[in-house]
């Protein structure tokens, strides 16, 4: 498999970053939802926020790294038959994508700097993180209120992402799945392509 995008399949490296992203972002949606709700033992809350912290900075830098890569390396196009208006969805929920895999663990930790408990950021347990303002009320509701509206277009946006792709795969019958799975191989039927 060739680590860079073709005409017609993602290569290694975008395929990882994918792939990758969706094994912490999922657990990690999930983990939120359940640290919040885990009040009864304080100390294990406390680990829970600070392993969801530490995978939302792992997830804040594989964002970064996939859109430089993005970049360097376009996405193959997509396919011909795509009207304007599909194609116009498929670019805005990407961009939707990108920005809530760096939205959330910024406005996530701006929600922790912020907190009035004033509990330390460290990371995976070893790395103290500085936090880049103190204590504030209206501050740490504000990101609240963003971290929180943020997540929930982020299910949005996934599972319109999966919709999608099994449209293509099931209804369209094209190879726009098949170029992302990690063994696929688009067929002789995915004809000429052309960017939007």
């Amino acid at each position: 498999m060739r680590l860079r995008n073709g005409a017609r399949r993602f290569g290694l490296v975008a395929k990882s970053f994918h792939w990758g992203t969706a094994a912490l972002v999922i657990p990690l949606w999930g983990l939120g939802w359940y640290m919040v709700g885990q009040t009864q033992d304080l100390f294990w809350q406390y680990e829970l926020y600070q392993l969801h912290k530490s995978f939302g900075f792992v997830v804040f830098g594989l964002a970064l790294l996939r859109l430089v890569w993005r970049l360097v390396d376009p996405a193959p196009p997509l396919p011909a038959g795509m009207g304007r208006p599909l194609r116009l969805a498929a670019h805005l929920s990407h961009l939707g994508l990108y920005a809530c895999l760096i939205g959330l663990p910024v406005t996530g930790f701006l929600m922790s700097a912020a907190s009035p408990l004033g509990i330390p950021t460290v990371l995976f347990d070893t790395i103290p993180v500085p936090h880049p303002l103190g204590p504030s009320e209206v501050l740490y509701e504000l990101f609240r209120a963003v971290h929180y509206w943020m997540a929930m277009l982020l299910a949005a946006l996934l599972a319109a992402h999966v919709l999608a792709a099994l449209h293509h795969h099931l209804v369209a019958k094209d190879d726009v799945l098949l170029r992302m799975i990690p063994f696929g191989r688009p067929k002789a039927r995915f004809p000429d392509c052309r960017n939007g």
